[in-house]
Protein backbone atom coordinates (compact mmCIF):
# COMPACT_ATOMS: atom_id res chain seq x y z
CA UNK A 1 0.00 0.00 0.00
CA UNK A 2 2.83 2.37 0.90
CA UNK A 3 4.52 1.63 -2.46
CA UNK A 4 1.29 2.46 -4.26
CA UNK A 5 1.06 5.78 -2.40
CA UNK A 6 4.66 6.68 -3.32
CA UNK A 7 4.00 5.72 -6.95
CA UNK A 8 0.90 7.94 -7.01
CA UNK A 9 2.80 10.92 -5.53
CA UNK A 10 5.63 10.43 -8.02
CA UNK A 11 3.15 10.24 -10.91
CA UNK A 12 1.45 13.48 -9.79
CA UNK A 13 4.80 15.23 -9.46
CA UNK A 14 5.95 14.18 -12.93
CA UNK A 15 2.61 15.23 -14.45
CA UNK A 16 2.84 18.64 -12.79
CA UNK A 17 6.42 19.21 -13.92
CA UNK A 18 5.61 18.12 -17.47
CA UNK A 19 2.63 20.46 -17.72
CA UNK A 20 4.72 23.36 -16.42
CA UNK A 21 7.35 22.90 -19.11
CA UNK A 22 4.94 23.15 -22.03
CA UNK A 23 5.88 25.60 -24.78
CA UNK A 24 2.37 26.92 -25.33
CA UNK A 25 -0.11 28.42 -22.95
CA UNK A 26 -3.49 26.90 -22.30
CA UNK A 27 -6.75 28.08 -23.86
CA UNK A 28 -7.39 31.75 -23.10
CA UNK A 29 -11.03 32.78 -23.42
CA UNK A 30 -10.13 36.48 -23.62
CA UNK A 31 -7.74 35.88 -26.53
CA UNK A 32 -10.28 33.68 -28.26
CA UNK A 33 -13.18 36.15 -28.03
CA UNK A 34 -11.06 39.21 -28.79
CA UNK A 35 -9.59 37.54 -31.86
CA UNK A 36 -13.08 36.80 -33.16
CA UNK A 37 -14.25 40.35 -32.46
CA UNK A 38 -11.20 41.93 -34.10
CA UNK A 39 -11.60 39.64 -37.10
CA UNK A 40 -15.21 40.73 -37.56
CA UNK A 41 -14.36 44.40 -37.02
CA UNK A 42 -11.49 44.22 -39.51
CA UNK A 43 -13.45 42.42 -42.22
CA UNK A 44 -16.39 44.79 -41.79
CA UNK A 45 -14.06 47.76 -42.13
CA UNK A 46 -12.47 46.23 -45.23
CA UNK A 47 -15.93 46.07 -46.83
CA UNK A 48 -16.01 49.86 -46.52
CA UNK A 49 -12.60 50.44 -48.08
CA UNK A 50 -14.11 51.19 -51.47
CA UNK A 51 -15.27 54.43 -49.78
CA UNK A 52 -13.00 57.37 -49.03
CA UNK A 53 -10.48 56.55 -46.29
CA UNK A 54 -11.20 59.88 -44.60
CA UNK A 55 -14.80 58.76 -43.98
CA UNK A 56 -13.60 55.81 -41.91
CA UNK A 57 -10.43 57.10 -40.30
CA UNK A 58 -11.75 56.72 -36.74
CA UNK A 59 -12.71 53.09 -37.43
CA UNK A 60 -9.23 52.44 -38.82
CA UNK A 61 -7.67 53.90 -35.68
CA UNK A 62 -9.94 51.69 -33.55
CA UNK A 63 -8.86 48.53 -35.41
CA UNK A 64 -5.18 49.46 -35.17
CA UNK A 65 -5.57 50.11 -31.44
CA UNK A 66 -7.22 46.74 -30.87
CA UNK A 67 -4.49 44.98 -32.84
CA UNK A 68 -1.80 46.69 -30.76
CA UNK A 69 -3.66 45.96 -27.53
CA UNK A 70 -3.72 42.25 -28.35
CA UNK A 71 -0.02 42.23 -29.21
CA UNK A 72 0.77 43.83 -25.86
CA UNK A 73 -1.53 41.38 -24.06
CA UNK A 74 -0.05 38.33 -25.79
CA UNK A 75 3.52 39.54 -25.23
CA UNK A 76 2.84 39.68 -21.50
CA UNK A 77 1.73 36.05 -21.27
CA UNK A 78 4.22 33.27 -20.69
CA UNK A 79 4.59 30.19 -22.91
CA UNK A 80 2.90 32.00 -25.75
CA UNK A 81 5.45 32.46 -28.49
CA UNK A 82 3.33 31.21 -31.41
CA UNK A 83 0.31 33.39 -30.66
CA UNK A 84 2.59 36.36 -30.02
CA UNK A 85 4.30 35.87 -33.40
CA UNK A 86 0.95 35.80 -35.19
CA UNK A 87 -0.12 39.04 -33.50
CA UNK A 88 3.24 40.53 -34.52
CA UNK A 89 2.41 39.59 -38.13
CA UNK A 90 -1.06 41.13 -37.84
CA UNK A 91 0.53 44.29 -36.42
CA UNK A 92 3.35 44.48 -38.98
CA UNK A 93 3.14 47.63 -41.10
CA UNK A 94 4.27 45.63 -44.15
CA UNK A 95 1.93 42.64 -43.84
CA UNK A 96 -1.75 41.81 -43.74
CA UNK A 97 -4.04 44.17 -41.81
CA UNK A 98 -1.80 47.15 -41.19
CA UNK A 99 -0.35 47.17 -44.69
CA UNK A 100 -3.89 46.98 -46.08
CA UNK A 101 -5.00 49.93 -43.96
CA UNK A 102 -1.91 51.91 -44.97
CA UNK A 103 -2.57 51.22 -48.65
CA UNK A 104 -6.18 52.34 -48.24
CA UNK A 105 -4.99 55.57 -46.64
CA UNK A 106 -2.46 56.17 -49.43
CA UNK A 107 -4.86 55.41 -52.29
CA UNK A 108 -7.93 57.04 -50.75
CA UNK A 109 -10.11 54.06 -51.71
CA UNK A 110 -9.61 50.52 -53.02
CA UNK A 111 -11.32 48.52 -55.77
CA UNK A 112 -13.69 45.67 -54.99
CA UNK A 113 -11.58 42.92 -56.56
CA UNK A 114 -8.56 43.88 -54.48
CA UNK A 115 -10.67 44.12 -51.33
CA UNK A 116 -12.03 40.60 -51.80
CA UNK A 117 -8.60 39.11 -52.47
CA UNK A 118 -7.09 40.81 -49.42
CA UNK A 119 -10.05 39.84 -47.23
CA UNK A 120 -9.48 36.18 -48.05
CA UNK A 121 -5.87 36.33 -46.85
CA UNK A 122 -6.64 38.35 -43.73
CA UNK A 123 -9.61 36.18 -42.83
CA UNK A 124 -7.41 33.09 -43.20
CA UNK A 125 -4.88 34.56 -40.76
CA UNK A 126 -7.56 35.23 -38.17
CA UNK A 127 -9.16 31.80 -38.70
CA UNK A 128 -5.86 30.03 -38.20
CA UNK A 129 -5.25 32.00 -35.01
CA UNK A 130 -8.78 31.29 -33.73
CA UNK A 131 -8.43 27.57 -34.45
CA UNK A 132 -5.07 27.47 -32.69
CA UNK A 133 -6.43 29.25 -29.63
CA UNK A 134 -9.42 26.91 -29.62
CA UNK A 135 -7.47 23.64 -29.82
CA UNK A 136 -3.82 24.31 -28.92
CA UNK A 137 -2.75 21.09 -30.62
CA UNK A 138 0.16 20.24 -32.90
CA UNK A 139 -1.93 20.45 -36.08
CA UNK A 140 -3.14 23.99 -35.42
CA UNK A 141 0.29 24.99 -34.13
CA UNK A 142 1.81 23.80 -37.40
CA UNK A 143 -0.84 25.75 -39.36
CA UNK A 144 0.14 28.98 -37.57
CA UNK A 145 3.87 28.46 -38.04
CA UNK A 146 3.42 27.53 -41.70
CA UNK A 147 1.26 30.60 -42.32
CA UNK A 148 3.84 32.88 -40.70
CA UNK A 149 6.78 31.33 -42.57
CA UNK A 150 4.97 31.59 -45.93
CA UNK A 151 4.42 35.33 -45.67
Amino acid sequence: MKTLKIYFILLCTVTTITSCTSTSSLYDHYTYTETIEIKLQTLSLMDKSDDAFSSHENEVIAVKNRLEKMLIYETGKGKNEITKKMWEVLNNDNKLVKSYLTLWEQKGSLNTAFIQEAKTQIEEAFNILIQYEEKKDTTTEKAVTNFISNL
